[in-house]
């Protein structure tokens, strides 16, 4: 009988102690939400296009983009939320897709003719903008970034 007693009221002990423990295992992750809001469209036609990149090789490879958003533009302005993202380095990069084909459109001699844009809203001279100037540090539970294309 004793025992029973004893086990009854340590029960809810034990359980307490467990779930703070695993809630404490789950704080070492260091993970949190990123929220992406693109602006600067000129119409509410087709999706944004969104890539989070954690790395400088991955960073020109579209295959090797580490979690892709797509969603569509509302008043001129588009936002998307990368849940559960390890602290650390990345770089995103987005672009309009304005006829929702799936790819960046370019002219014959390689020219942008959607409208695109990367993190810091850094820009390069021709082409892309190197990913020092487009990485940022992540070490937030929830940390927002706007991104314009142009």
């Amino acid at each position: 009988m004793e025992k029973n007693l004893f086990l009854l009221f340590m029960l809810p002990l034990l359980i307490s102690i467990s779930l703070l423990a695993q809630e404490a295992a789950n704080n070492d992750k260091k993970i949190g939400d990123l929220t992406v809001t693109v602006t600067g469209f000129e119409n509410d036609k087709g999706k944004v296009r969104i890539a989070l990149v954690n790395s400088k090789e991955n960073y020109s490879k579209e295959e090797n983009t580490f979690r892709k958003g797509l969603t569509g533009i509302k008043n001129k302005k588009a936002a998307w939320i990368f849940e559960n993202i390890p602290f650390g380095e990345y770089a995103v990069k987005s672009f309009h897709d304005e006829n929702d084909n799936s790819k960046l459109d370019k002219s014959f001699i390689g020219i942008p003719k959607e409208k695109y844009g990367f993190s810091n809203n850094a820009r390069g001279s021709f082409g892309p903008p190197d990913y020092k100037d487009a990485k940022f540090i992540f070490d937030s539970t929830t940390v927002s970034i706007e991104i314009k294309v142009k």
